[in-house]
C-alpha cells in the first residue's frame, strides 16, 4: 500500500515542476532598459545632417527691407523705431555712468593709466559703458590700462553686444555705427576758452558743463556703414567735415541728445549747423521744428 500511494504523489510533483517552468515568463525589464532597446530597434527621427539643415543661425537670417539704410532715401519707420531704442539704451547708461562718476567718460586724474599720450582712452567709450548695460563681466575681462587692439583686448571685440548693433548689421559683425563727435576745445569770439563736443579730448565733460542745455546738446550719432568702427576701438567723429563724416547714411540721420531723448533729423544741414548741434557751450538753441523729420 505504501508504494502504490507513493506513485501519484511522485507524479503530481513532476508534473508541478514541469508546469512551473514551461510557464516561467522573462524578468521585467526598467524603464531605463526599455527606452534603450527602443531607441536601438526604432530609427533616429532626424539625422545630423538633418538637423543642421533645419536649424537657422543668426548669420542666416535675412534682414528685414525695412531695417536696411538706403543713401539719400528717409530711414523708414520700423528702422528708426528699432535704432530708437539702441540709442535710449546709450543714453540711460552715459547717464548712469554720469551718476556714478560725476561725468561721461572715466577721469584721467583718477585713472591716467586709461589714457595715452594724445589723451585718448585706450579702449572705447563703449567698453566704459559696459557694466551699465548689464555686461559686467564681459567688462571685467578687458584690461583698461591697455590698447584696444592688445593681443588680449583684441580677443573681446567679437563679443560685441546688441546695444551697439545697427539694425542692419550683420549678427556675426563686430563693428559699430552708433558713435561720437570728439575734439579739442576752442576759442569762442571773446576769447574763452569751450567744448565743441561733450566728449573732448583729455577733459570729460559733466552735464553742468552744457551751457545749451542738454536737449540743445547731440551725445551720440548713427552713421553710415562705411564708417562703422570696431566697437572697441577709441575716438571719434571730426567735427572739421561734420557731414562728411556721416558716410553714406540716409536722408534723416537717427540721434541721441544730452538729455536721453532720440530724434530723426535731416542729414544735409550744412557745417555751422552740425556745429551748433554737437557743441555743448556755444549758447545756441536748436530749432528743431526746422530740422526734425517724423519718420
Amino acid at each position: 500500500m505504501k508504494f502504490s500511494r507513493s506513485i501519484p504523489l511522485l507524479f503530481l510533483t513532476i508534473l508541478f515542476s514541469t508546469n512551473n517552468g514551461g510557464c516561467q515568463k522573462n524578468p521585467p525589464t526598467s524603464p531605463e532598459t526599455d527606452a534603450k532597446q527602443a531607441a536601438a530597434e526604432s530609427p533616429a527621427e532626424n539625422t545630423a545632417e538633418e538637423k543642421a539643415s533645419s536649424t537657422t543661425t543668426p548669420e542666416e537670417m535675412p534682414i528685414d527691407p525695412k531695417l536696411v539704410v538706403k543713401p539719400g532715401e528717409p530711414m523708414t519707420a520700423e528702422r528708426f523705431k528699432a535704432v530708437k531704442e539702441n540709442l535710449k539704451q546709450l543714453g540711460l547708461s552715459l547717464h548712469n555712468f554720469h551718476e556714478e562718476y560725476s561725468m561721461f567718460l572715466p577721469s584721467p586724474e583718477d585713472h591716467p593709466e586709461y589714457y595715452d599720450e594724445n589723451g585718448l582712452l585706450k579702449v572705447s567709450w563703449r567698453v566704459h559703458l559696459l557694466p551699465f548695460l548689464d555686461q559686467k563681466d564681459l567688462y571685467n575681462q578687458f584690461k583698461l590700462g591697455e590698447a584696444w587692439d592688445s593681443p588680449h583686448n583684441a580677443l573681446l571685440a567679437k563679443n560685441m553686444p546688441e546695444t551697439f548693433r545697427s539694425p542692419d548689421t550683420p549678427a556675426n559683425a563686430a563693428k559699430t555705427r552708433f558713435r561720437i563727435f570728439q575734439g579739442k576745445p576752442e576759442k569762442d569770439s571773446e576769447g574763452k576758452m569751450r567744448m565743441t563736443s561733450l566728449f573732448p579730448l583729455g577733459t570729460p565733460a559733466r552735464i553742468r558743463d552744457t551751457l545749451d542745455g542738454t536737449s540743445n546738446t547731440i551725445m551720440v550719432v548713427e552713421v553710415g556703414p562705411d564708417k562703422a568702427v570696431e566697437w572697441t576701438k577709441p575716438g571719434g567723429l571730426s567735427l572739421t567735415q561734420p557731414k562728411e563724416e556721416l558716410g553714406a547714411t540716409a536722408s534723416t540721420v537717427a540721434v541721441l541728445k544730452g538729455d536721453g531723448s532720440v530724434s530723426l533729423i535731416k542729414q544735409d544741414l550744412d557745417k555751422i549747423q552740425w556745429k551748433e548741434l554737437v557743441g555743448p557751450q556755444d549758447m545756441t538753441r536748436i530749432d528743431w521744428d526746422a530740422i526734425e523729420v517724423q519718420p
